[in-house]
């Protein structure tokens, strides 16, 4: 396992990998179940549980019914969770700060504007100006 930061950042930038782990932490443990729920091919997420497990998010273990065959099962690691944790807290601090970045150049504008010191033309201007920049926070 590399030490370079981007390799980890490789295998959970994955929808796939990412969506594996929380399934896993809402208790879903058996790959057919997995690729059921997330409506793709078995073998694929045969293929990322291998990843996962490989660099420690992820844990397999075999379990016996009293009948038929042993099933593998995985389940999240402390520190696949703990991953979770964070890339979901890192999403949500970008998109609150990216939003009070929004909020604060509108508030900024419109304070030019009741001030006197744009006309309106330009307010407005200004205002598609920033609406499209931050239009991953204020929608469409």
């Amino acid at each position: 396992m590399p030490d370079d930061p981007l390799e980890l950042i490789r295998i959970v930038a994955s929808a796939t990998r990412l969506q594996i782990l929380k399934l896993l932490q809402q208790g879903f443990d058996h790959p057919e179940d997995l690729a059921k729920k997330m409506k793709i091919r078995r073998q694929a997420v045969d293929k990322q549980l291998v990843e996962l497990f490989d660099w420690g998010l992820v844990d397999r273990a075999a379990v016996f019914p009293p009948t038929g065959r042993p099933r593998i099962v995985y389940q999240v690691t402390l520190r696949g969770k703990d991953l979770v944790e964070l890339l979901d807290r890192a999403a949500k601090e970008h998109h609150d700060g990216f939003r009070q970045d929004f909020q604060r150049e509108m508030d900024d504008l419109e304070a030019k504007l009741a001030a006197g010191e744009i006309a309106e033309e330009m307010y407005f201007k200004k205002r598609k100006e920033i609406e499209a920049r931050y239009k991953r926070v204020v929608g469409p």
